[in-house]
């Protein structure tokens, strides 16, 4: 299978291989983007596609190891300043006591998608509450799905044994008895190998303690075949796909070369279908910078509106 991007860590040797020697205006204009987890690496590709060598900027992508070990990435790692986060992943990261009572010195610069939450379960199993017991493929330890799992069956109270697989091998899971369920967080899920009609996807509501951090979603037959009947829908839950950065100290430099790229990441929602990248993430705030750069374009949208005459003379 053709590699799409380095590893973490080879990616780091090369971008410290690629800074040295380089002249200064080259080295303060690079912005270090970590996708946490695979899945996420169009989503930076896309960025680095459209800003590379944009404005000065050098944006230099790399892959993490899983949605929860990205916030230690994001804090530790000088060579990263934005990362790609599941944004349900910082309430766990806080609860687990995993950031040091550093929370809020995490913020986002953007929502990029929404994550929603697809629960797959055997066909007999016919609600949330009859997965008590049962084997559920949440993903690996790491990995923002593992982190969902355990937001959401923790507030629901079910007790259940973990199976650490995700994706394509949560699938094989399913198919040969491993797993009674498998928890999807917004991934294009292939439901061929699921529509021999054993398996559905359960209706989920969001918990009353986690109201603050998700929103509701809807799944269609269109989007999950074969999982969805007919003309119905399932009602789900969604976190958000955030661009992430921590509050740390930066020269005037650096912090100019940040500034930069969140000035021109806005401009992807710009006609080209990107979505609405100022939308808010629910249980987040906002980088300060970026809030600025948002008042800012709205203030400048203020100003130059036209005003349509009413009636009467001029």
């Amino acid at each position: 299978m053709r590699a799409l991007l380095p590893s973490f860590g080879l990616c780091a040797f090369l971008m410290s291989s690629a800074l040295v020697g380089a002249e200064t205006k080259t080295q303060d204009s690079v912005i270090g983007l970590l996708a946490a987890e695979a899945q996420w690496l169009p989503d930076a590709n896309k960025i680095v596609a459209k800003l590379d060598h944009e404005n000065g900027l050098r944006i230099v992508p790399m892959l993490g190891v899983g949605g929860v070990q990205a916030f230690q990435d994001l804090a530790n790692l000088p060579m990263i300043d934005v990362a790609i986060i599941s944004s349900d992943s910082l309430t766990y990261a806080a609860q687990q006591d995993l950031l040091r009572g550093q929370k809020d010195k995490f913020s986002y610069v953007a929502r990029l998608a929404s994550l929603d939450v697809v629960l797959v379960a055997r066909r007999e199993i016919s609600n949330v509450a009859g997965l008590s017991g049962k084997h559920i493929a949440t993903g690996p330890a790491q990995s923002a799905a593992f982190a969902t799992g355990e937001l959401l069956f923790n507030a629901m109270n079910i007790s259940f044994s973990r199976v650490a697989k995700q994706d394509e091998d949560a699938i094989d899971a399913l198919n040969s008895g491993q797993a009674d369920a498998a928890l999807f967080l917004g991934t294009a899920l292939s439901t061929a190998a699921l529509s021999d009609g054993r398996f559905h996807v359960l209706r989920l509501q969001i918990p009353a303690s986690l109201s603050k951090i998700y929103q509701p979603a809807i799944l269609t037959a269109h989007e999950l075949p074969g999982l969805v009947n007919g003309n119905q829908s399932v009602e789900t839950f969604s976190a958000s796909l955030t661009l992430a950065v921590y509050d740390r100290p930066r020269d005037a430099v650096h912090a100019r070369a940040l500034q930069n790229f969140e000035t021109m990441i806005f401009k992807l929602s710009a006609g080209d279908g990107s979505g609405n990248l100022a939308a808010a993430v629910p249980g987040w705030k906002r980088h300060v910078e970026a809030q600025k750069i948002l008042n800012q374009a709205q203030a400048k949208n203020l100003e130059n509106a036209t005003i349509t005459p009413t009636g009467g003379k001029p």
